[in-house]
């Protein structure tokens, strides 16, 4: 087999690991390139590994011999499928190795938010409780997680993980049909149906066309005023704009999110600007547990070796 150039362009999202391929190869990578340095710095090769980098004309006819775009990554709704497709070139994501790091993730925030824990932490450190005359200080309602529903939408590796967790706390959990749906399949309750009944409602779907700003002023005003919105999916699922207005007029309880529509935000972001106390947001952190970046770095070395030897593996 003659010796394969490969190129990762974006080796800082990765553990501090060197990568073993099954076959002669050419190995270069850089930490972070910009999109710009993508374009000027990278030709020729036969595998490029990138996470969130575009592929685009420019890059295909920087290199011509392109035969993997290898993800480090599960989500790929910022890859231009249909182009790589019309080039013969194959596309590999990382699947099967965050799900319980992400429903971990996912359920942290529910169990902060409906405890208000913010608040409680706050009155601890701006001195409430020391100045207050009783032995507790509840600087705001706190309630509890067993009995209430739970709606998933999307029952894949993350949203199942997600109902084993909360069924152990007691919760009901109810997985919602796709918005829009013209059946509902068995198992599954009726988006429609679903989202009036979630006193929490938590998005693990993929970002695409259908879904884009699912969650708006429409739905929210549906849900229960006392309800707790969550999301670990994609930024884009929900309207920013009409969360925070939801919140603000009491129509929402809660809003957890390590997404964001702009990643990362500008310092001004609407949600980021937000003073509104049971509000929690991360910085897209909920799949990188150490354990969760072992597994990727070997499903990305697995992946490359294996389609790069003629055996497909988590093509997309």
């Amino acid at each position: 087999m003659k010796t394969l150039k490969i190129t990762c362009a974006e080796k800082g999202v990765l553990i501090n690991k060197a990568f073993n391929f099954d076959f002669p190869a050419e190995y270069t990578e850089y930490e972070q390139l910009s999109q710009q340095e993508f374009y000027t710095q990278v030709h020729d090769q036969d595998v490029i590994i990138i996470s969130d980098l575009k592929v685009d004309e420019q890059i295909l006819a920087n290199n011509p011999n392109l035969k993997l775009l290898a993800l480090c990554s599960t989500g790929y709704d910022h890859v231009n499928l249909d182009l790589l497709k019309a080039k013969n070139i194959k596309v590999c994501n990382i699947r099967g190795y965050a799900g319980d790091a992400v429903a971990e993730h996912a359920f942290i925030l529910m169990m902060n938010l409906i405890k208000n824990f913010g608040a409680q932490l706050n009155a601890v450190q701006n001195g409430s409780w020391s100045e207050g005359p009783l032995s507790f200080y509840l600087a705001s309602p706190i309630r509890e997680l067993k009995g209430k529903t739970l709606v998933i939408l999307g029952k894949g590796e993350i949203g199942a993980a997600l109902a084993v967790k909360a069924q152990a706390f007691g919760m009901n959990v109810i997985f919602s049909e796709r918005k829009n749906a013209a059946d509902c399949r068995e198992g599954y309750v009726s988006f429609d149906q679903a989202i009036e009944q979630a006193d929490i409602l938590s998005l693990h779907c993929a970002l695409n066309n259908e879904t884009r700003e699912m969650i708006d002023q429409s739905i929210l005003k549906r849900m229960k005023k006392d309800s707790i919105l969550i999301n670990v999916g994609r930024g884009g699922l929900v309207n920013n704009q009409d969360i925070l207005h939801a919140l603000e007029n009491h129509q929402l309880a809660g809003f957890g999110a390590d997404v964001l529509d702009q990643e990362p935000p500008a310092k001004d972001h609407i949600l980021l600007k937000t003073n509104h106390p049971n509000v929690m947001l991360t910085a897209h952190i909920a799949w990188a547990t150490d354990e969760a970046q072992e597994r990727l770095f070997s499903i990305l070395e697995d992946n490359v070796n294996k389609n790069m030897l003629g055996q497909a593996q988590n093509l997309v």
